[in-house]
C-alpha cells in the first residue's frame, strides 16, 4: 500500500458514532483532538481503525473492526471480524476459534457491519 492509499476511520466511544467520513476530515479531527488534550485536558475515548488495503465484493473498503460474511458458502453463514495484531490484519471467526492472516480474500467476501454498530452479528 502506498501512502496515498492510507486510510482510517475514527470511532468515538462516548457518542457511539464515527467521527469523520474522509481522510481529510479525519486528519482535521485528530488535530482538534490533540488541541483539546493539550489545552483542555479532556477525557476523550476514540479508536482509530485502519483500512486493510482490501475491498469487498461490492467494492467497499474493509477496515479493522468490520464484520465480514463469506457469501461463497450457500448453506452456512461464515462470519468474521477484522482485527489488527502483531503488525498484521487477521480474519477471526465470530466464535474466536479460528483466525487467519488476511491475504487473498475470497471473491464473495462482503462487509455486513462493524463491531461497534452491529454487535448483534457477533452472537
Amino acid at each position: 500500500m502506498k501512502l496515498k492509499d492510507f486510510d482510517f476511520r475514527i470511532w468515538n466511544n462516548n457518542s457511539k458514532t464515527y467521527e469523520a467520513k474522509s481522510i481529510t476530515e479525519a486528519l482535521g479531527f485528530i488535530t482538534s483532538v490533540f488541541n483539546q488534550l493539550t489545552y483542555e485536558n479532556s477525557l476523550i475515548d476514540y479508536e482509530i481503525e485502519l483500512w486493510t488495503g482490501y475491498k469487498d465484493c461490492k467494492r467497499n473498503k474493509i477496515y479493522e473492526g468490520d464484520i465480514l460474511k463469506d457469501n461463497g458458502y450457500p448453506f452456512a453463514d461464515l462470519l468474521y471480524k477484522v482485527v489488527f495484531k502483531n503488525g498484521s490484519f487477521y480474519l477471526v471467526d465470530i466464535d474466536e476459534i479460528d483466525e487467519n492472516l488476511m491475504h487473498g480474500l475470497p471473491a464473495e467476501i462482503e462487509v455486513i457491519g462493524n463491531i461497534h454498530e452491529n454487535k448483534e452479528l457477533l452472537k
